[in-house]
């Protein structure tokens, strides 16, 4: 958009459905490999995570939510300042897989490594 280019922009956010009934240590693992593989792809770019309208302010957190029969997902907010969205539909549906039964393949790496998925 003209005249804001120095303004954030945001993306709406988007519902990330938990396939496989509950959210497991894998999935969360998954979670924090695939935000830590964005944002090393898109320095500047803020991915939050917000569960029934709040942020999630740490990823870890989510542990305490682990085998919770009652979630009702959760919604991904992307903000980026240089207005590239051209990753945002990946990073959603790698969250996605991440979030069902299939989350090993962003859970097996070498230690202190980043995925390189974007």
């Amino acid at each position: 958009m003209a005249g804001q280019s120095g303004a954030e922009q945001r993306i709406a956010p988007k519902d990330i459905v938990i396939t496989n009934q509950t959210l497991e240590y894998g999935n969360i693992e998954a979670w924090i490999n695939i935000i830590k593989s964005y944002k090393e792809s898109h320095p500047g770019h803020k991915v939050i995570v917000t569960y029934e309208g709040e942020p999630v302010g740490n990823m870890i957190s989510l542990y305490k939510m682990e085998g919770d029969p009652n979630l009702n997902g959760f919604q991904l907010v992307v903000h980026a300042p240089d207005g590239n969205w051209k990753d945002v539909s990946k990073l959603y549906r790698f969250l996605v897989e991440g979030a069902s039964a299939r989350f090993e393949r962003f859970i097996n790496k070498e230690m202190y490594r980043v995925l390189n998925l974007f």
